[in-house]
């Protein structure tokens, strides 16, 4: 069956996946659209998520292979650790830099619908936290095609549903109940023509997608760099703007949203600390050991200068670790 250029693509992140279920539970069996789904999840976790759908609701789901012809009336999931894409009608997975700190990313994945499919491509963002999501729903939206969040009033976590709105204010917003009705509505109103691609008018590459692409696929606004690195990689960072909407990225294609990336480079402030404080403590060790040491060698002033090195030491690491608790109890996402 010819898939044409229709598809919808959905997103999601914590708290994404009962609102997920109800949506694929309300999809009719003869839905006009292959869908694709990423949902973050670690990198060696089983995941369950195409057995959970295909019992949930009519559709058949399945972890996508790479190659595989996107069909309407299937799901295919991003599988562990394996960005999700959609080119030339099949489905690609790729070992690409991370995007947002996930590989699967949904930035990677609504991007390579608006290359593909264009006004044909239906983007679907719900519950999660960051925004990973809002560049490639900008992408869709400035392919001329369609982006649906879910309320962030429902949403189990409203972080990326908000972003995705801030990135395209005219973004449908739906209740969780609604959200597979419109998606219906919006795969049997389309009528795309493969030979006219809005993507193409806005400069998008044409080809088979390879891993490291740019996730925008577009000629952005514009592009500086930065002092910063990637705290992935170490390489630098370059800021781009596209539509109004600011990411990050660095040579290699790891890829950041502003929130993003402040979360990774805390987490990597956090590692440093833990690591200063771990180093403190063992200086202390130390020095008490060779106090004790200069004790029995019958060497009292040294003795007594290691034990107040030592109790310097372990008071600096209890202040590094006192600053951590206050520091992560003053974080709210």
């Amino acid at each position: 069956m010819a898939v044409g250029r229709t598809i919808v693509t959905i997103g999601a992140s914590a708290g994404g996946v009962e609102a997920l279920i109800v949506l694929a539970a309300s999809l009719p069996p003869d839905l006009a659209a292959p869908v694709l789904v990423t949902v973050h999840v670690g990198e060696n976790v089983e995941s369950r998520l195409p057995s959970i759908l295909t019992r949930s609701g009519p559709l058949p789901a399945v972890h996508a292979r790479d190659g595989e012809p996107l069909r309407p009336g299937r799901i295919y999931v991003a599988p562990p650790d394996r960005h999700l894409l959609a080119a030339d009608g099949v489905a690609r997975l790729s070992r690409g830099p991370r995007v947002n700190r996930h590989r699967p990313a949904v930035d990677m994945m609504f991007a390579s619908a608006a290359r593909w499919a264009a006004d044909g491509a239906v983007a679907v963002v719900l519950s999660g936290v960051l925004d990973d999501g809002a560049v490639g729903a900008a992408l869709v939206a400035r392919a001329g095609g369609q982006v649906v969040v879910q309320d962030p009033a429902e949403a189990a976590f409203d972080s990326m549903p908000r972003a995705a709105l801030f990135a395209v204010p005219e973004a449908t917003t739906a209740s969780t109940a609604r959200l597979g009705a419109l998606v219906t509505e919006m795969t049997a109103q389309r009528a795309p023509t493969p030979s006219v691609r809005k993507g193409a008018e806005h400069g998008m590459h044409e080809g088979r997608m390879a891993d490291g692409d740019d996730p925008a696929f577009l000629a952005p606004d514009e592009v500086r760099l930065t002092r910063m690195s990637c705290p992935e990689c170490n390489g630098g960072l370059a800021e781009v703007e596209l539509s109004g909407f600011r990411y990050y990225r660095c040579h290699v294609g790891h890829q950041y949203s502003p929130r993003s990336l402040e979360a990774e480079q805390r987490a990597a402030v956090e590692a440093k600390l833990w690591s200063a404080a771990a180093a403190l403590e063992e200086h202390a060790a130390m020095a008490r050991h060779l106090s004790r040491r200069s004790d029995e060698e019958v060497d009292q002033g040294l003795a007594a200068d290691y034990e107040r090195v030592a109790a310097q030491s372990s008071t600096a690491a209890k202040l590094l670790v006192e600053e951590l608790h206050q520091r992560r109890d003053a974080y709210r996402p």
